[in-house]
């Protein structure tokens, strides 16, 4: 992954949302965040450099299946990465995000380690 693209990082819950953005930071990525799909599209629109986005899958608003979906569709020249985190790691959910082009999909509680090889493994 180019060191110089930023991270998106969406999660409906605040204080996960620090966790993950302080252990990333800690570990010299930089990161945006959102609270959910809607927001992040949004990021996405004013943050062109962002081609990592790690998202939670259910969300309010516009959870991470329909995250993906938009940005695909409205970012269709731009190399966006997704890695889906979900807590219920039910397998509707991970063929869903599979389906829908999640590069990844980890579980809750998130291991730092493992979503930094997630975001390393990128061909980003």
């Amino acid at each position: 992954m180019k060191a110089a693209s930023p991270l998106l990082i969406v999660d409906d819950e605040p204080e996960y949302l620090d966790e993950v953005l302080e252990a990333l930071a800690f570990e010299g990525f930089t990161a945006f965040s959102a609270a959910n799909g809607l927001a992040a599209v949004e990021m996405l629109r004013h943050h062109p450099d962002i081609h990592v986005v790690v998202t939670d899958i259910r969300m309010p608003e516009m959870d991470g299946i329909a995250l993906i979906q938009a940005a695909r569709s409205e970012f269709d020249g731009r190399d966006l990465q997704f890695i889906v985190v979900t807590g219920h790691g039910s397998k509707i959910d991970v063929d869903r995000a599979k389906a829908a082009g999640a590069r990844e999909c980890l579980s809750k509680p998130l291991a730092v380690e493992a979503l930094q090889r997630a975001i390393r493994s990128l061909p980003v």
